[in-house]
């Protein structure tokens, strides 16, 4: 079958050289694109002689119009005459589309086809509602979007060997590690790339909302976006210790991570594929922050959220893994006013009457005992019924200590009142010198009062 040829660009260099007999030796270097418009095959030369029959050196006359400085000039030839002879006759070899060759060497243009050394994937987290805090399992449940970009380095071609934008094509998951492009009207499938397989690394347990989803966002830079919604029961670990209940602030913690086929030489090496947070060139102006946030109508039972998410990298927390995952901290702070406003306040009235029974009458001493044993058993049914809504953890926690401290200073009490009539009545003391004694106690247990009150509202 004839060919035409009908566009030629290149240049040459010819340099003579002298051999050890004394002859001259002409040795030819060039680059040239010759392009088939009958079949459309490439064939580019860099660096390399133009193959004998087919390249013809350049003739005097182009030699002759190299620049003053000896730098060969790079000249088009289009159409069938050019310096280098007839083109009519020009047969182009084949070779693969997308073919360059190139000597290798320190300018290697094959070079920059190469994709970068290190990729990341881009994690976006949007927090949607945080369930019920149990502080006795260290669990709470959460509802939450996970958002992933990369920049695909590896896309498939599609049936027509090209890529590109197909029209009336969706994505749709495979598995979990796999995506396909796939034609609306056959469900043929056009393309497929892989899909990051993320994990919820301190889930209990947990269930997806929907489907995965996932699209390209842009064809020049194979960004790719998929997301999910999951509902998950996250294990808290040591973060909820409570011993400063009902003043106990804690960070409850999201744990997510790369598990699988991130060996070297894997799809997902960890050496060239490291997490990261999405931009903004990634988010698109879709949140107020491109890495996640916690939405606005969040209202957690028994807590309050201090501030928004925090995220971090953090080695991964499995054996001797050197791998790192992405650690989204909510800060959170329990809702004492219950026990700021009704419990402490009753506790120190009740103490403070106990006080004021030390003054009365030493006639009516046994009267006083009888208040202040009654007072007691005040505070233990008070004790009985808030211990219902205490966490039943194996230590104590502060609320409790308040109780037992104000329980404790009402028997010291009842213990002077019952000492002072002993020294009275069996060892003759008389009534005046023990009025200074109550007097003392009483300031005694008016300060560990106040004691009890600076320990509980400050000491958090």
């Amino acid at each position: 079958m004839e060919r035409n040829t009908s566009f030629y660009w290149g240049y040459s260099e010819r340099s003579e050289k002298g051999s050890h007999d004394g002859d001259s030796i002409i040795s030819e270097t060039g680059l040239g694109l010759s392009i088939d418009n009958d079949e459309g095959s490439i064939q580019a030369n860099l660096g390399a002689s133009p193959p004998r029959g087919v390249l013809h050196p350049p003739s005097e006359s182009v030699l002759a119009e190299e620049s003053k400085d000896g730098t060969p000039l790079l000249k088009p030839y289009v159409g069938v005459e050019s310096p280098y002879g007839s083109m009519q006759d020009f047969q182009a070899p084949r070779v693969l589309p997308r073919t360059v060759h190139a000597p290798r060497g320190k300018h290697n243009p094959s070079r920059l086809l190469k994709p970068s050394a290190n990729r990341t994937i881009r994690c976006q987290v949007v927090v949607w509602y945080v369930g019920h805090v149990d502080v006795v399992q260290s669990h709470v449940m959460m509802r939450f979007r996970v958002t992933l970009f990369w920049n695909d380095d590896c896309p498939e071609k599609n049936s027509s060997g090209a890529l590109g934008r197909i029209p009336s094509t969706i994505w749709t998951m495979r598995g979990r590690m796999s995506a396909c492009q796939e034609q609306v009207s056959n469900d043929r499938v056009k393309k497929t790339v892989d899909v990051p397989p993320i994990s919820i690394i301190n889930a209990v347990q947990f269930e997806t909302i929907g489907s995965p989803e996932i699209e390209m966002l842009s064809e020049e830079s194979k960004l790719m976006r998929w997301t999910c919604m999951y509902s998950a029961t996250l294990f808290q670990g040591d973060n909820m210790r409570v011993e400063s209940f009902p003043h106990d602030e804690h960070q409850l913690v999201l744990k997510l991570g790369i598990l699988a086929h991130r060996r070297s030489g894997q799809r997902w090496d960890k050496r060239k594929w490291t997490l990261a947070l999405a931009t903004e060139k990634d988010s698109r102006g879709s949140t107020r922050v491109p890495h996640g946030l916690l939405v606005d109508h969040v209202s957690i039972p028994d807590f309050k959220c201090q501030g928004d998410l925090k995220f971090e990298f953090v080695p991964m927390p499995l054996g001797q893994s050197t791998d790192q995952c992405l650690q989204v901290k909510l800060g959170v702070k329990r809702e004492s006013r219950h026990y700021d406003r009704n419990i402490m306040p009753l506790l120190a009235l009740l103490n403070i009457v106990a006080i004021s029974c030390l003054v009365r009458n030493f006639a009516s001493a046994t009267a006083s005992t009888e208040t202040m044993l009654s007072i007691a058993f005040v505070e233990i049914g008070i004790r009985l019924t808030v211990d219902n809504r205490l966490p039943s953890v194996g230590y104590q926690i502060k609320i409790q200590s308040v109780l037992n401290q104000c329980f404790f200073m009402l028997c010291f009490l009842v213990f002077e009142t019952n000492f002072v009539f002993w020294l009275v009545k069996k060892r003759g003391w008389t009534v005046a010198t023990t009025d200074w004694i109550d007097f003392y106690v009483a300031l005694l247990a008016l300060a560990y009062t106040g004691h009890i009150w600076a320990f509980y509202y400050w000491n958090w």
